[in-house]
């Protein structure tokens, strides 16, 4: 997937690029890839239940006997937060480096206890379900409220394919609508340059032009199984991960879609709710498959018309109201930071904004048809969302970043 020529002409774009390899397996590689990038004798493996089964127990297998190796591996449904954080921290403590073994979650939690201890780490990931793997940043839970931080990248991404193809579909097309965010993401941050002047930079959507074509026009093969779609995913989303690491930030990614998925988890009204066990829970990218598809319509209708800012003034009992006290204070800073912006608005033609935004997105039928062929969710409720609650999600959304989207135009 990766082979020595590709690494080099990406280390243009990134001088420290960990080094990524991917085969149809690594099972009789394992140690001497680690010995090979953590030349260390004290290694911590972290896991959960599940991907110790799918992989993280062969890991620990491999290095037991060879090298001095705590195995830490968490309970199914386990959050990024600092409570496990501080966990794995204090289980990893007379350890060297870190070996992470799963996808999103075990990513994030020890990309950023490998930062907080300043030690170096590497990834098996263990499923194509999100684009976080190559990004310096970690997406944790403080206080009840998830907010990105800044993290290590790893030394090193090795990729079994046998091992991520098998991953549960869920996971692959959860690591489909992480990827659908690009279009309303880039336009989202390209409108915030051209209204306000702010950072731009063309470089992470360069990474994905071809790739991520094929990825859509071969989205069936993710519900299909296909390993080849599924190798495209992969690459997809490690790229779009180098991409945000090159822009310094999450800008090329995540943007008004995210805002609103991240609403509707800090509502109140939601993230107090106790599920039943074994109840549905939504993954990240199926929610981002969702708001993506809402944001490309608000897109599409606010690119045709004649658009004014938002009026809608920031409300502190609104917000205490719907996330809680101790939210209100700093969400108020991130408005009045973008308010600030606001007062900058350089003039400009709306044409020739929505011809250069226009050219650069995909319509919402084109993201719809996408979700259809690879048999992903298509609506909230279909991933236990309520109309209501998305309602008040996306009226609040703008309300909860320093971001500049479409979501404060009207």
């Amino acid at each position: 997937m990766f082979n020595k020529k590709i690494n080099e002409q990406l280390k243009l774009f990134l001088p420290d690029l960990p080094m990524i390899i991917g085969e149809a397996s690594l099972h009789h590689d394992i140690d001497d890839l680690i010995r090979l990038y953590l030349p260390t004798k004290n290694l911590a493996v972290v896991d959960d239940v599940n991907t110790a089964a799918a992989f993280g127990g062969l890991v620990y297998k491999a290095l037991k006997g060879n090298l001095v190796c705590e195995h830490v591996t968490l309970e199914d449904g386990v959050q990024a937060d600092d409570e496990t954080i501080n966990h794995i921290r204090k289980k990893s403590g007379k350890c060297d480096a870190l070996i992470a073994v799963g996808s999103g979650t075990i990513s994030d939690l020890c990309k950023y206890a490998a930062h907080l201890d300043g030690k170096p780490y590497i990834v098996f990931p263990t499923a194509a379900s999100m684009n976080g793997y190559l990004s310096a940043s970690a997406s944790i839970t403080v206080k009840n409220h998830k907010t990105t931080l800044p993290a290590s990248l790893p030394k090193a991404v090795f990729c079994d394919f046998g091992v991520i193809t098998g991953a549960p579909p869920r996971l692959r097309k959860s690591g489909l609508g992480d990827s659908l965010a690009r279009p309303t993401a880039q336009a989202d941050w390209l409108l915030s340059h051209l209204l306000l002047g702010s950072k731009y930079d063309e470089q992470p959507f360069e990474l994905l032009t071809d790739i991520e074509a094929e990825l859509f026009d071969n989205a069936g093969g993710i519900a299909k199984t296909d390993p080849q779609t599924i190798s495209i995913l992969m690459k997809t989303l490690l790229l779009s991960g180098l991409g945000m690491t090159i822009a310094g930030g999450s800008y090329p990614a995540s943007q008004g879609e995210h805002i609103i998925a991240h609403a509707y988890n800090m509502l109140k009204s939601t993230k107090n709710k106790i599920k039943a066990k074994g109840a549905f829970q939504a993954l990240h990218g199926e929610e981002i498959g969702i708001t993506t598809l809402y944001m490309a319509k608000l897109q599409e209708k606010l690119l045709a018309g004649k658009p004014r800012l938002a009026t809608t003034k920031f409300n502190e009992n609104y917000i205490t109201n719907l996330f809680g006290d101790e939210l209100s204070q700093e969400f108020k800073q991130a408005f009045d930071k973008k308010q600030e912006l606001t007062n900058n608005i350089q003039s400009g033609k709306w044409d020739e904004i929505r011809e250069k935004i226009t050219k650069i997105t995909l319509t919402s039928k084109q993201i719809e048809n996408i979700l259809r062929l690879s048999a992903s969710p298509m609506n909230i409720n279909a991933i236990g969302w309520n109309d209501q609650d998305f309602s008040t999600a996306c009226a609040a959304a703008r309300f909860t970043r320093d971001r500049f989207t479409f979501l404060d135009i009207e």
